[in-house]
């Protein structure tokens, strides 16, 4: 009787980036939580200047939201019709 492959498939893979998937997948897990950006790569486990373009592009496609806080910028899942129905679609074929 063959084995069944339980290698997990995802569906994003060719139209999304590794990184950005990492980054976005990482504010779904917390959507209020406000992330550094230092934070925010080391639990995506991206690097830095990555996350950075990252964020800044998830941020003017309003993905995400820049907080400011005194000297600090900080981010955190933007709450929208938009985000939601993305975040459906990766929770159903994760």
């Amino acid at each position: 009787m063959p084995k069944k492959n339980n290698l997990k498939i995802n569906p994003l893979g060719g139209l999304v980036e590794p990184n950005v998937l990492a980054i976005f997948s990482t504010l779904c897990k917390n959507p209020t939580q406000l992330y550094h950006l230092n934070s925010l790569a080391q639990t995506a486990k991206v690097p830095v200047s990555t996350t950075s373009r990252i964020i800044v592009r998830l941020v003017q496609e309003n993905f995400a939201e820049e907080v400011i806080v005194g000297k600090i910028t900080l981010y955190k899942l933007a709450q929208n019709k938009k985000v939601e129905l993305l975040k459906e679609l990766y929770a159903n074929n994760k």
